[in-house]
């Protein structure tokens, strides 16, 4: 699975000059141990054709994937990837000639970088025709001399009709190709996927780094970027999602909903379930609240230190819920919860998705 016959790799990362300590990590918070595994293959000429790196979601495993593309491309040897020259800049830009991002489309929509079709929704599928217009690049030669590098966005959003297409790419690599498949569900892959990649394993963030990070970055003071970092669960992505915006004023709202939701009626269920709908990215954020939300209800009713759980700052409004809801009914509403997400992964109607969680919660 390794390009053993790479001399470019030293070539381009050899001018003459003696290497300094890697800066590959430099701007990644954690993931040194993957980092330097990258970078310890780079330098040997060992670059697998196929990487999977797995993971939580938001805890930097694209950020990760964006950097070893630099590296691979840098045409600074001293500091590789230097952030600096044309090749770096050109793949931070996202405009490197030599390096892809595969995504769906409605991933695309989100970051920008395609506009939505006002007659259909766009789809959360990464699609047939999208791989198709991967060709050229893999039958060519890179354009700047360096390694092509593919990065699939959420590579579970290819269904198994698109993976078995996927799998003759994998198969039959073509030379200076790199394929970096990133995913937060390598489960949804097929064996046959999984098998041709090097699996890459990402864990979660500290929580203090997290919150370090928000301080620095987002300006919060420490106490709600303690919160928010909590909140986030060890994923860096979440957390600055959530800091985003009023996001505890939505938390206490959805705080609301699960607090009425055992002896609502049916036509306040479907109430709040319109409330609740909206752009698909929005419920998704929803969801994630109301996961957080009643993980900590269950950490309370085992016991667990206030201190520890995500919504902190709500302990005691907790406390009296987890009195009047026993565990194992909330661990029904955690595995809808999960159901209701996977659905919208598949492109379920979100409102009926809202309103069947609900109504599953009620009667739970």
């Amino acid at each position: 699975m390794t390009h053993n016959d790479r001399p470019a790799v030293v070539a381009r990362a050899g001018r003459g000059r003696r290497e300094r300590k890697m800066r590959l990590a430099d701007g990644i918070l954690g993931h040194r141990r993957q980092l330097e595994q990258l970078e310890r293959a780079r330098r040997a000429g060992r670059v697998a054709h196929a990487y999977l790196f797995h993971g939580p979601r938001g805890v930097g495993k694209e950020q990760v994937a964006r950097a070893f593309a630099q590296s691979l491309n840098c045409t600074d040897a001293a500091a590789s990837p230097c952030g600096q020259c044309q090749d770096c800049q050109l793949v931070e830009q996202e405009k490197h000639p030599d390096v892809r991002l595969l995504a769906s489309e409605a991933e695309l929509v989100r970051r920008g970088r395609r506009e939505a079709e006002s007659r259909r929704a766009p789809s959360s599928q990464i699609r047939i025709e999208q791989l198709d217009e991967l060709q050229p690049l893999f039958r060519h030669r890179p354009y700047r001399g360096g390694w092509k590098v593919v990065i699939v966005v959420d590579a579970h959003a290819m269904n198994q009709f698109c993976q078995n297409r996927f799998l003759k790419t994998l198969e039959e690599p073509s030379p200076d190709t790199v394929i970096v498949m990133v995913t937060h569900r390598p489960d949804a892959l097929l064996d046959t996927v999984r098998s041709r990649c090097q699996p890459l394993s990402f864990g979660t963030l500290p929580v203090a780094e997290i919150a370090g990070w928000l301080e620095e970055h987002e300006g919060l003071d420490a106490g709600q970027a303690a919160v928010l970092a909590a909140m986030g669960q060890g994923s860096l992505g979440q957390a600055r999602q959530l800091a985003q915006g009023d996001i505890l004023q939505l938390r206490n709202s959805l705080a609301e909903v699960v607090e009425q939701v055992p002896q609502a009626g049916l036509g306040r269920l479907l109430e709040m379930a319109g409330d609740l709908s909206g752009k698909r990215d929005d419920v998704s954020m929803k969801l994630d609240l109301l996961e957080w939300w009643c993980r900590d209800l269950l950490l309370l009713s085992g016991g667990v230190d206030p201190a520890r759980l995500a919504n902190r700052d709500s302990a005691q409004r907790l406390e009296r819920l987890a009195e009047r809801v026993p565990a194992r009914r909330v661990l029904d509403w955690l595995a809808q919860i999960r159901r209701t997400r996977a659905g919208l992964e598949r492109n379920a109607n979100p409102r009926l998705m809202l309103e069947s969680l609900l109504i599953g919660m009620h009667t739970a």
